[in-house]
């Protein structure tokens, strides 16, 4: 291979190379938990006042361009490229962090090469040797690895289009933050919840929710009357959400039937596939059982129950989760109520050891309030444009990580030069 150098990747860079002490003991600190980002999304950072409370695993130092590789399952995909961290950020233990050479190998470069799926997996297969509970791998095992170079230049070429693809994904996210805020301005009846419009377009769909079904803002001028749920809108009722859902709890298939080839329906296990608003492929089964149907609601029923998830198309559902489906296609309405009651599922989840789940009756007996068909029609029309726009980008989404992900091995390899790809 022409110009490409071959290097164990413990030459060209070193691995949890900076530590804090809790005698420097920062004033403010934030910290990043293994769990806390996938595929180099971040969730949630933690935020602490100096070590009060600062958990022990929050030890490792970053800083820009360096990696970080969750030596814990692999397979989950926990990690990320620390673009421009902020002084004080801390990440756990449970990281490697990464920080290369930069005469002879561009960080982002490296950053893309250590995530294709291929290294993924090799590593995860490394970690189930491990004698620990859980798949784990060891800084020794990455630096291990066989990295094929090409020359630093071609590396930043190649990064470059790789990161570009990347950021139209993380666009397309952000317009799904943004998109709600021009859409209600022209949307007539709802130009009364414009003092309650925030940048996220799920939150304004939430909003709007509780609006009208928990604050009744839109019927105050209307007759009320007394219900065991206190005063409601006349022609509204109290019942049981079978009454407006058709519940289907999931059974799983054989382990025999699963595969990742794409072979017989999609399949979703449980939570774990969840992303922000579609489940991820990851499974097939050929022995597919129950089914939800597309734009169904997907529910977390064990271990915790509660989280929520939409099908983007029809799918497989093991017996972590249920599908819940309007009787009458209000998809958007059920969507917002279902979320509208994650206090009650919360009060499913166990304690200590215990486990969290809920059966079929006990979902089918929850206790909600129905409104008028007309009224959930109404406002299933407004917040059901809102949810395509979030589809539409989530696809496109997806179909630019596919090409990523096509891209990503035939550049590492060299198979595919920059200057074959044309970037629109």
């Amino acid at each position: 291979m022409e110009e490409w150098k071959e290097y164990k990747l413990g030459e060209i860079a070193q691995t949890n190379v900076s530590q804090y002490s809790l005698s420097e003991n920062w004033q403010i600190i934030q910290y990043l938990d293994t769990g806390s980002i996938t595929m180099n999304q971040i969730s949630n950072i933690g935020l602490f006042n100096g070590n009060e409370g600062l958990p022990s695993r929050a030890r490792r130092k970053v800083k820009k361009g360096d990696i970080i590789f969750s030596a814990v399952r692999p397979n989950l995909c926990h990690y990320g490229y620390m673009d421009n961290p902020p002084s004080n950020l801390l990440v756990s233990t449970g990281f490697v962090v990464i920080t290369v050479n930069a005469k002879i190998v561009d960080s982002r470069f490296l950053y893309y090469y250590l995530t294709q799926n291929d290294i993924v997996n090799h590593l995860h297969a490394i970690g189930e040797q491990a004698v620990s509970t859980y798949p784990t791998i060891r800084p020794s095992d990455i630096e291990d690895l066989s990295v094929f170079l090409p020359p630093l230049y071609e590396q930043k070429r190649i990064s470059s289009i790789l990161y570009s693809l990347d950021s139209k994904i993380s666009c397309n996210s952000r317009i799904n933050d943004n998109f709600a805020f021009s859409f209600l301005l022209l949307t007539c009846f709802v130009l009364w919840l414009l003092k309650l419009i925030n940048d996220n377009l799920e939150q304004q769909a939430q909003a709007l929710f509780k609006s009208w079904f928990v604050d009744f803002e839109p019927f105050k001028d209307g007759e009320f009357v007394e219900s065991e749920m206190g005063m409601i809108p006349k022609g509204w009722t109290v019942g049981a959400l079978s009454e407006i859902a058709n519940i289907t709890m999931g059974t799983s298939p054989s382990g025999s039937s699963y595969n990742v080839t794409g072979e017989g329906d999609v399949f979703y296990q449980g939570r774990a596939e969840f992303g922000f608003r579609f489940p991820t492929r990851n499974m097939y089964t050929t022995e597919a059982k129950r089914f939800a149907e597309i734009d169904s609601v997907l529910l977390s029923v064990r271990a915790p129950v509660g989280d929520i998830n939409v099908a983007g198309e029809r799918c497989c559902i093991g017996r972590g989760l249920a599908s819940v489906q309007s009787k009458d296609g209000n998809n958007s309405f059920m969507l917002y109520l279902m979320q509208n009651l994650q206090p009650v599922f919360d009060r499913f989840n166990g304690e200590g050891t215990v486990f969290g789940c809920i059966n079929k009756k006990t979902l089918e007996d929850l206790t909600i309030l129905i409104p008028d068909k007309e009224t959930m029609a109404k406002f299933d029309n407004v917040c059901s444009k809102m949810d395509g726009q979030i589809k539409t980008l989530d696809q496109e989404s997806r179909r630019l990580a596919q090409l990523r992900d096509t891209l990503l091995p035939r550049l590492m390899s060299g198979e595919l030069k920059v200057n074959e790809i044309e970037m629109h």
